[in-house]
């Protein structure tokens, strides 16, 4: 008799591979409801058609500066590890990743998965809840399972928001302490400016009741608290902390204050030295790769600031590993 297996899908953006993938990922990003809240489906989908050639040869020009996008295979990665580390105490255990603008796509994987008695887990990589991210992607896999089950309920778990698991705040703390500690070494005179930058979402998602905003703030403001209880009271005179928000597009109004703003008026007004956290991702991508490591570091030394540093992302790191299994083990698994 088949033992029950469990089944675990990690849940992440995607990203292309190479030029060709480039069209088609903006084409799904701006197609999507969640994303661009048109509620007149024919008129978003032309609009996303539009928006994608428009852009496609600039973002293919930014995505080959960088060798093009590495979430797919870090998240592969952590699904390997992850899988190894659960197997240790589970053998029927299978983990899985479902990308939401590029392959591995929910309606492919779906209806591989056994569904055979064993419980079904649904971990957003995304460590705060956004309808643009979490929502959307949950949403996907949900479309998948109902295609395959149109007639059963199946029963899984979501973990959509998990910021505030200790192992994980734990483990933000110790990555901006470690460039921190790297910072005050090679600059011992100056002001450090502690940059958290999020990805922003338009105002009107935040005003109509999106938590992401103020999940963020929380991740900020507990690393900053933490971060401050260690720190020697002298070199804590020198640190400045400020949270912003990157990405935005289009004429609407996103959630402020934006980081390329901030950086301009910081580098006038303070100068010193810039750390910059990428609180709101867990893989380095084209808003990490190219966005920060790029833009804003040319932005920020030709504006005043004498040095630039940042945090890079959990990527493939194990010990991020380590925090997914914490997470799953504290929602029942």
């Amino acid at each position: 008799m088949e033992r029950p297996t469990d089944e675990i899908i990690l849940c992440n953006f995607g990203g292309p591979t190479k030029e060709e993938e480039v069209r088609p990922f903006l084409f799904l990003l701006f197609d999507d409801p969640l994303v661009i809240k048109i509620p007149f489906a024919p008129l978003r989908t032309l609009l996303a058609k539009r928006i994608s050639k428009k852009r496609a040869p600039e973002s293919n020009h930014e995505y080959a500066k960088i060798g093009y996008s590495p979430i797919n295979k870090m998240t592969q990665t952590q699904a390997d590890q992850l899988q190894d580390i659960l197997r240790e105490k589970n053998p029927d255990t299978d983990v899985h990743v479902i990308n939401r603008y590029t392959a591995p796509f929910a309606r492919d994987v779906i209806p591989k998965l056994k569904f055979n008695g064993g419980k079904v887990f649904i971990l957003t990589m995304y460590p705060h809840f956004c309808h643009s991210t979490t929502a959307t992607s949950v949403r996907e896999v949900d479309q998948a399972i109902r295609e395959r089950f149109p007639n059963k309920e199946i029963d899984s778990t979501r973990i959509y928001s998990w910021w505030h698991n200790q192992s994980y705040l734990e483990y933000s703390t110790r990555g901006v302490k470690k460039k921190l500690d790297e910072v005050i070494l090679n600059q011992p005179e100056g002001p450090i400016t502690l940059m958290f930058s999020a990805h922003g979402i338009p105002r009107r998602y935040r005003d109509k009741g999106d938590p992401y905003v103020t999940e963020t703030t929380g991740h900020f403001h507990e690393v900053k608290r933490r971060i401050l209880a260690e720190v020697d009271p002298h070199q804590a005179e020198r640190l400045h902390w400020n949270l912003c928000f990157q990405s935005r597009v289009g004429p609407v109004e996103w959630t402020r204050p934006y980081t390329d703003e901030t950086i301009d008026e910081l580098a006038k007004s303070r100068g010193g030295h810039l750390l910059v956290y990428p609180v709101s991702f867990t893989s380095d991508h084209i808003e990490t790769l190219y966005e920060m490591d790029v833009t804003y570091k040319e932005q920020a030394l030709a504006g005043g600031f004498e040095s630039y540093y940042r945090v890079v992302g959990a990527n493939d790191d194990k010990k991020f590993t380590d925090c997914l299994v914490d997470i799953l083990y504290s929602h029942g698994l």
